[in-house]
């Protein structure tokens, strides 16, 4: 595949496409004057034939042939020697490829590298046996191309693992691209000689659970027992996390791509800064078509091209479509008709369809999701033909008409030509990729904004889609356009679920504005406390709950869809409210008392191990909020009572306002994993310094005379620098006890030190005895500044009982070492001086030996005895410089007379 679009590419005036060709072809002198293909037609057999396919065709038309050696600008006989090597063997034919999206050269498999984002085990069947799960757009083929090109393995496709069996090669490697994991071994294939690589989109069959292994066995499952001792278990390989080759992937491409003014730079920031591009990169196979289309449609220098006026998902959608069209020359349905089918097929998914939009599904449902215009005109061609003679079983025809209309089949086949609906598992087809289904899903949805509540309302009815619409309606709201809120309260209908759903969203959305400080005008808060509180369900406990719940994970995650949310609204929309008004807190609840109250609180941030964390864009004002009505809720009714997340900061800030409070206290009042990192921010706007408060706590602590830190303030906490950033340096004389020293080192809390830190750190290390080499404090030499190095050089340490440290720090800072060693030298403070000197580098040794010679000739305080030993270790070393410290050993110590 590639011989023909290079020939092309290396013409004087080069040709383009298949189609400006076939045009040529059709004007050449030898094109048969009798062939009457049409353009498009003969434009799509010149891409097969370049791909080794339908070369039957041209074999039987020699004038065909001539007139292609005559447009390529080569000879008859070069023509069929090309031809002739496309035949033979899948290895020679599958050699040179195209990528589908993207503009590049014909990539060579035999000699080129597989793009990155392909596991490395999968590219080296020395790793074999394996089990590759991997979807559509992995790049499964590519790799069994590849392999084969490179004789490393031999490709097969199979639907089933019957099917691929039957064409294993006695011995080798198999690469094996399966559609269905249906009748595959739990081991991987017996006998050794043979590795295999399985590469399909689910996951290897497991074994029988206990239960199942006291039925009766088949014949082949007792032959695969006996056998399972011989062969190996599948080792099942995943592709690599997007973040680890996308870089990479973009670079292989520049590399590659054939375009003007491809800028890789500019793409890579495109895929990794765009809103929402990033997020649809679900394999290498997406990332690649993301890539072409900027290669397509984005220029270097041109800020005014089709890709940077694509404003939303569609517009995407729409480009991405218009480059498949461009690439397929000649697809069936203009990419204007092909838009509005898809539209019509996204609205029958959204209403109509019971599975999920991202579900595979046989053609037929297809088929009957495309349908978009029952009527008489599809069969008028075959009327027509009838007319001419030719018999048709019209009451057949009828009957098959309403399943197969002429309008669904030429759009599920133009998808299937543009490779936009693929087969993911054997007759069942899913859209790939599926970004561009959820584009299209997106505008019909944002289309069917406009047709009314109850027509929204039945897609949050049916979840999927409905983070989808509350966003939409949110950021509506946001630009002060409440007309959809409008439209919900011009119109109630409480007995319709649609719009039930759409006031309770409506609900949501007012409650999150005011929650974000934003105006919301008082008929329409008004007016969605009065209708939502008319549909409210209570529990067994009396307290109320939303009519209609989000059950099913959206489309897409999102907070709106969470019950906290509902709970907030309802506490942001009525706080303004005064006690006993007809609207107020109490009024919802069937038993209004403070403990209802308090729970309604509680409902409003209890979060499950599966919830997501709420944004802190609504988490904080619900804080605030929460504040605010601690004072009107008074004391718990029940001592054992669960703090609501919601007042434990304000608890939290009154307590440390207390003149004594106990830290036990304090470690079982907080959610600290929940809100700790938000408590300074949540104090500033209250009005309290956070600082203040956290030096009361350690003040507590020092005073509490604990063997132990408690768990809140620990260092390896997520929200540990809240309280270490405004450590006291008083605390630095207890951490540097052999009790608490290893959290200097192994909880890294050095990070937050300053330079008083610092300071008071040395002083406690120089005033220390014992050594500090038994304690895996790497990190705290490798923050220490040189300032404290010197000062704790000039105290003697690290001594020698850390000979560790020492040379860690002389690693980091030799010329701090050199410039101290010589001062204490001059300064004929030798012992301080010649403690460090053991562990200096190599290179360092020429300034210390110039220090010593230069201290030793006043003769004042004479040299300890250390400096000999010191010259003497490095003559036996033969160090570079052994001679000069010889002339210096000679001069302390000459030879007595002989």
């Amino acid at each position: 595949m590639g011989w023909i679009r290079d020939r092309m590419e290396e013409l004087e005036v080069p040709v383009q496409s298949f189609v400006e060709l076939a045009q040529q072809l059709r004007k050449a002198r030898s094109w048969p004057r009798n062939e009457r293909i049409k353009e498009t037609s003969l434009a799509t057999y010149l891409g097969k034939f370049d791909g080794g396919e339908a070369l039957e065709w041209l074999e039987q038309r020699p004038g065909a042939r001539q007139a292609l050696a005559e447009v390529l600008e080569t000879t008859r006989e070069e023509v069929d020697a090309q031809l002739t090597q496309l035949q033979p063997s899948r290895a020679q034919s599958g050699s040179r490829i195209r990528l589908r999206d993207v503009p590049t050269r014909s990539i060579d498999l035999r000699r080129e590298p597989l793009p990155p984002g392909i596991p490395a085990q999968v590219r080296d069947p020395s790793t074999w046996p394996l089990w590759w799960q991997a979807p559509i757009g992995s790049g499964r083929t590519l790799v069994g191309q590849w392999l084969e090109a490179r004789g490393l393995a031999v490709f097969i496709q199979a639907q089933t693992w019957a099917e691929a069996e039957a064409l294993f090669p006695e011995r080798g490697a198999v690469f094996l691209k399966l559609a269905s994991a249906e009748g595959a071994p739990l081991r991987a294939p017996w006998p050794f000689d043979l590795k295999v690589c399985v590469a399909t989109e689910v996951a290897p069959p497991r074994a029988p659970e206990p239960e199942a292994e006291r039925v009766n066995r088949s014949v082949r499952d007792l032959v695969d027992a006996q056998l399972s001792g011989l062969s190996q278990p599948w080792t099942v390989v995943h592709s690599p996390e997007v973040h680890s080759w996308l870089r990479e992937l973009v670079e292989w491409v520049a590399e590659r791509v054939t375009v003007d003014g491809f800028d890789a730079e500019a793409c890579q920031r495109w895929l990794q800064e765009t809103p929402g591009v990033l997020a649809m990169v679900d394999n290498p196979g997406t990332a690649l078509g993301l890539i072409g289309l900027f290669a397509t449609f984005a220029r270097r220098g041109d800020p005014s091209g089709p890709l940077a006026k694509a404003r939303s998902s569609a517009d995407m959608v729409r480009l991405f479509l218009r480059m498949r069209i461009q690439l397929a020359e000649g697809a069936e349905l203009p990419q204007e008709l092909l838009w509005k089918e898809l539209q019509t097929l996204g609205r029958r998914l959204l209403l109509n369809s019971e599975v999920p939009w991202f579900e595979a599904r046989p053609l037929d449902a297809w088929h009957a999701l495309s349908h978009s215009r029952p009527d008489q005109t599809d069969l008028e061609w075959v009327q027509e033909l009838e007319r001419q003679g030719l018999k048709v079983d019209r009451t057949s025809m009828e009957k098959l008409r309403n399943r197969l209309p002429l309008d669904a089949f030429r759009m599920v086949r133009t998808l299937r030509e543009l490779e936009l609906l693929r087969e993911r598992q054997p007759q069942q087809y899913a859209f790939q990729p599926p970004w561009v289904l959820e584009g299209v899903l997106t505008q019909c949805i944002l289309e069917t904004l406009e047709q009314g509540p109850h027509a929204w309302g039945e897609i949050l009815l049916r979840q999927e889609h409905a983070a989808t619409v509350f966003e939409a309606l949110i950021e509506r709201c946001r630009r002060n356009d409440f007309e959809l809120v409008r439209g919900v309260l011009a119109k109630p209908d409480p007995r319709s679920p649609a719009w039930v759903a759409a006031i309770e969203a409506c609900f949501r959305v007012l409650g999150l504005l005011v929650l974000e400080g934003r105006a919301v005008p008082d008929e329409l808060r008004l007016g969605a406390l009065r209708l939502q509180r008319a549909l409210v369900v209570p529990d067994a406990s009396g307290l109320p709950r939303p009519r209609i719940a989000y059950e099913v994970a959206p489309m897409r995650e999102s907070p709106l869809v969470d019950r906290r949310i509902w709970y907030g609204a309802l506490l942001a929309l009525s706080e303004s409210l005064p006690p006993g008004s007809n609207l107020s807190l109490d009024s919802w609840c069937t038993k209004p008392s403070s403990e209802a109250r308090r729970w309604l609180v509680y409902m409003a941030s209890y979060r499950s191990t599966h919830d997501r964390r709420m944004p802190e864009q609504w988490l904080m004002p619900l804080l605030l909020l929460g504040g605010r009505l601690l004072e009107g809720m008074g004391p718990p009714t029940v001592p054992s009572t669960v703090v609501p997340l919601l007042f434990q900061p304000e608890r939290l800030l009154r307590q440390l306002q207390q003149q004594t409070f106990q830290l036990n206290e304090l470690n079982q009042s907080v959610s600290w994993h929940a809100l700790g990192a938000m408590l300074p921010e949540y104090a500033r706007r209250r009005g309290v310094d956070w600082e203040e408060c956290v030096r009361k706590i350690w003040t507590a602590w020092f005073a509490s005379g604990a063997a132990e830190l408690p768990q809140f303030l620990r260092p390896e906490e997520g929200h540990a620098a809240i309280f270490w950033q405004f450590l006291p340096t008083q605390a630095i004389e207890v951490l540097a006890t052999k009790r608490f020293r290893f959290l200097l080192g192994e909880k890294e809390v050095s990070q937050y030190f300053r330079p008083e830190h610092w300071e008071a750190f040395v002083r406690v290390w120089a005033q220390q005895m014992e050594p500090w080499s038994f304690e895996p404090f790497r990190a705290l030499w490798q923050r220490i500044p040189p300032d404290q190095v010197r000062q704790a050089i000039q105290a003697g340490r690290p001594d020698g009982h850390d000979p560790a440290i020492r040379k860690e720090l002389w690693q980091r800072m030799p010329e701090v070492f050199v410039e101290e060693i010589d001062a204490l030298f001059r300064q004929g403070q030798w012992e301080k001086g010649l403690s460090q000197v053991w562990s200096a580098p190599p290179a360092c040794i020429p300034r210390l030996l110039a220090s010593t010679k230069v201290a030793l000739e006043p003769r004042g305080v004479p040299p300890p005895p250390q400096l000999a030993q010191w010259l003497h270790q490095l003559i036996a070393q033969r160090s570079p410089e052994w001679k000069t410290a010889w002339t210096l050993l000679e001069y302390l110590m000459p030879p007595a007379p002989i």
